[in-house]
């Protein structure tokens, strides 16, 4: 039987730059997009300044868009840094443990 973690979920405004929303080890599981204006891209990253472990184009006209990574989802050993990239989506949800 394997072993279960909590999953735990933070939010942000998608106009953020080079956020921490979660520190510490973790894995990122989803990721709940609300687009913005136009196109744009949002970018997970290992640290402030680290290596992007996940990038995701972001739709426009406040559509949502539910990513369920596979598996274990992906280890973040620095916690869960974001930056928007081009257009800004209005809100970013992550859901990690």
């Amino acid at each position: 039987m394997s072993m279960q973690t909590d999953v735990l979920s933070a939010h942000t405004g998608g106009t953020q730059t080079n956020q921490a929303l979660v520190t510490g080890r973790v894995r990122l599981k989803s990721v709940i997009i609300t687009g913005g204006v136009g196109a744009g891209a949002a970018k997970f990253l290992n640290s402030s300044d680290g290596t992007v472990l996940l990038e995701l184009d972001t739709g426009a006209n406040s559509n949502v868009t539910n990513v369920l990574l596979p598996g274990e989802g992906i280890l973040f050993p620095n916690g869960i840094f974001y930056t928007s990239v081009s257009v800004a989506p209005i809100g970013i949800t992550v859901c990690y443990g």
